[in-house]
């Protein structure tokens, strides 16, 4: 199991973004996953102090997960008021593959839009199969889930 993270010095108040190493064996699969996997749980903390836990569809972009969200939704409420955030993967084909990372949401309204240069091709490639059904092209899907939630990893927790 590996449990790692960077942190900052203890007096630091930010912990430091957490950096993949290609060479470890767990942090390549998290990284195959995270770059493969078509569904993701986003975990945020309710007003009440509840855990939240959605599925969502995600991308792994410039080392953060960035999740496309309808403007209202309680997952944005929720990393709007408290930016701790937990996106976990489904256990793999053989249960065996946990892949959790704990680390810091942003939320940018209105982003959408502006993000599909940069992530619209890699986005669509991910998700064409799933769009046609829904009756979604990728500019309705940016205008209809028209914020981002974008969440760097400050620690993995995989095996």
């Amino acid at each position: 199991m590996t449990d790692t993270a960077t942190s900052a010095a203890s007096t630091s108040p930010e912990p430091a973004p957490f950096a993949f190493d290609a060479e470890n064996e767990v942090h390549a699969r998290a990284l195959a996953r995270l770059a493969s996997e078509r569904i993701a749980w986003l975990g945020t903390t309710s007003r009440s102090g509840y855990p939240h836990a959605v599925p969502v569809w995600f991308l792994w972009h410039d080392g953060a997960v960035v999740i496309l969200s309808e403007p209202g939704a309680v997952k944005v409420r929720n990393a709007s008021r408290d930016p701790r955030a937990l996106v976990h993967l489904e256990s793999g084909h053989d249960e065996e593959q946990l892949t959790v990372l704990q680390g810091t949401a942003e939320v940018l309204g209105d982003a959408a839009a502006s993000w599909l240069p940069a992530i619209g091709e890699a986005y669509l490639a991910k998700y064409e199969h799933d769009l046609p059904p829904l009756k979604l092209t990728l500019e309705s899907m940016a205008a209809k889930y028209s914020t981002i939630i974008r969440v760097t990893p400050e620690k993995l927790i995989a095996w």
